[in-house]
């Protein structure tokens, strides 16, 4: 028996054409699981994968299958094995009849919610290089104690500027590996593996960095601070319980200092705390041991500030039980504020397996920080943000495995925000998600979005919520969806300016997922690029429409 197979969407459907075979030849091929006959196909409908169309018709001349035009005769079959939407058009031998259409989508349990209608994203891999004239710029704490792992954070920069490179790195001591993405990444390594040196190749460049081990902690803090502490430069402290900084006291740290925070102790702040690390000698505060997490810091009241300048913040967000079950994440928060101000500059927030911050009616100054690997970036609620020149990445993690657990890099709430010179990327959802709930002004300028799973940009709410989202000299690749306005409030504006849109699976899209969902919201795109997408734009809406296209007003 003579069979072709012929592929006309790459991965997503196959049509099997088989020429000059009998009736009784044809009877003998058995169709894929799934598969329905043309006369049982549905307009406006939904399949669960697998599924497959044969042909049971002989009036049939061809088809046109999202736009690609097909033979399709009787006894043949389209399988389709990737989730998407679909178009078929049958056209008949007789030419008065006039065409069928039929729209539907095909869709697995696993990503039906969040992806109706849209390939399976996930984001393609990166191809890595080797390094030449540039610099490795390395962060780390210069003293470590106990059971810990000690983090190093690189920077790749050509004129004293962080170089968008992607490469890979690996500790030769203890055989940990990892990625440099957009030139920046990091690695946690345990300190059984290390000595007074750590050394390391990046990109095929040798850098090392040299520790000392302190045989204990001189510092233990737990209960009341009522009075202003100071942890000395250079010196170890460990947090036993649960230390509470009170309205009179405060707590400075100075350069070099480690923390070693117990499993499970939070550290709740009425009174100020100071972090004063330098480049050269950051602070550094982690768990006390290398497979624990501690809680966090929490503040209610105006007065529980925190102030960081080049430290590093490794395994908090131990609780996830009642009291601490915080927002659509769920868990415990590094930073939770409430009516008070969180500033960080130059920072490195690693390996958390909470979410990073939980702000309620606060004002968040975050400036030149690295947040990488954790639960999320976290929920702002009615909070004042300023971020620049900062890099969001690997939500939970940097792996290519599918994930559905709102893993956002960061999400906003009835948030005022002014974004810059910023990049989120490889986020199991979305880079950024503007939240359902009340209003809120958003301006993201020069930023890049890159390598989410679902939305680079997700913007939605709920009316009358009155919200305006400008992007400005933004990009967005590799992302399943590049900036969508998805459910919104007739009072929800957004403005796309000089942007590009480059090899996501839908550039631009107008519209949700959810057939629940209402879209009033307005959407203005100018001096944009959308290119090299599965779709550039997509100006569909599920709900009202069961899978049928309006027409498009871009």
């Amino acid at each position: 028996m003579n069979m072709k197979l012929v592929r006309l969407i790459p991965c997503l459907l196959s049509v099997l054409i088989i020429p000059g075979c009998s009736k009784d030849e044809k009877k003998q091929i058995v169709a894929p699981e799934g598969t329905i006959e043309l006369s049982e196909l549905s307009n406006h409908h939904d399949y669960y994968l697998p599924f497959a169309v044969v042909n049971d018709s002989n009036i049939i001349s061809s088809a046109i299958l999202n736009n690609e035009t097909i033979e399709f005769r009787s006894g043949d079959y389209i399988e389709f094995t990737e989730n998407g939407f679909y178009e078929l058009i049958l056209k008949y031998k007789d030419t008065q009849q006039a065409n069928d259409t039929f729209l539907f989508t095909t869709k697995t349990e696993e990503r039906e919610l969040s992806e109706w209608g849209i390939r399976a994203w996930i984001p393609a891999t990166f191809k890595t290089s080797v390094l030449t004239s540039e610099n490795i710029g390395l962060y780390y704490p210069h003293r470590f104690s106990g059971l810990i792992k000690v983090p190093f954070i690189f920077y790749v920069r050509e004129s004293g500027i962080t170089k968008a490179v992607y490469c890979e790195g690996k500790c030769l001591s203890s055989g940990d590996r990892f990625n440099i993405k957009q030139g920046v990444g990091s690695v946690n390594v345990a300190v059984s593996s290390i000595t007074d040196k750590a050394e390391f190749v990046v990109g095929g460049k040798q850098i090392s960095a040299s520790l000392t081990r302190i045989s204990e902690p001189q510092i233990f803090l737990e209960g009341n601070i009522n009075s202003p502490v100071e942890i000395p430069a250079n010196s170890v402290a460990n947090i036993t319980g649960n230390l509470n900084i009170t309205s009179t006291g405060s707590l400075t740290v100075h350069e070099g200092a480690l923390l070693m925070v117990d499993e499970g102790v939070d550290i709740n702040l009425s009174g100020p705390v100071v972090f004063s690390g330098t480049a050269e000698n950051p602070v550094f505060v982690t768990c006390s041991r290398d497979n624990m997490y501690w809680g966090g810091f929490i503040t209610r009241v105006a007065g529980g500030t925190v102030d960081a300048q080049y430290t590093i913040f490794c395994q908090s967000g131990y609780h996830d039980s009642e009291g601490y079950n915080w927002g659509h994440s769920g868990r415990q928060a590094l930073f939770y504020t409430e009516n008070s101000t969180l500033s960080l500059d130059h920072c490195f927030i690693l390996d958390h397996i909470g979410q990073i911050f939980y702000p309620q009616n606060a004002s968040l100054t975050l400036n030149d920080i690295l947040v990488q690997r954790a639960q999320t970036g976290g929920q702002l609620n009615n909070t004042h943000l300023t971020l620049s020149n900062s890099i969001f990445t690997d939500f939970p993690d940097d792996t290519y495995t599918f994930r559905d657990t709102d893993n956002d890099a960061l999400y906003l709430i009835a948030t005022d925000a002014e974004i810059d010179n910023t990049t989120f990327m490889f986020a199991k959802d979305d880079g950024l998600d503007s939240g359902a709930g009340e209003g809120g002004d958003i301006n993201v300028t020069n930023c890049r979005f890159e390598a989410c799973f679902h939305e680079g940009a997700a913007l939605s709410s709920i009316s009358p919520a009155v919200k305006n989202h400008t992007f400005s000299s933004c990009v967005f690749t590799n992302c399943g969806q590049g900036l969508e306005l998805g459910y919104s409030s007739v009072n929800h504006n957004v403005t796309v300016d000089n942007c590009m849109f480059l090899n996501n699976g839908i550039g631009i899209r107008y519209g949700d997922n959810y057939d629940w969902s209402e879209v009033e919201g307005t959407m203005m795109v100018r001096n944009s690029m959308s290119l090299n997408n599965n779709k550039d734009i997509w100006n569909m809406v599920r709900n009202g429409l069961e899978s049928e296209a309006r027409e498009s007003q871009f």
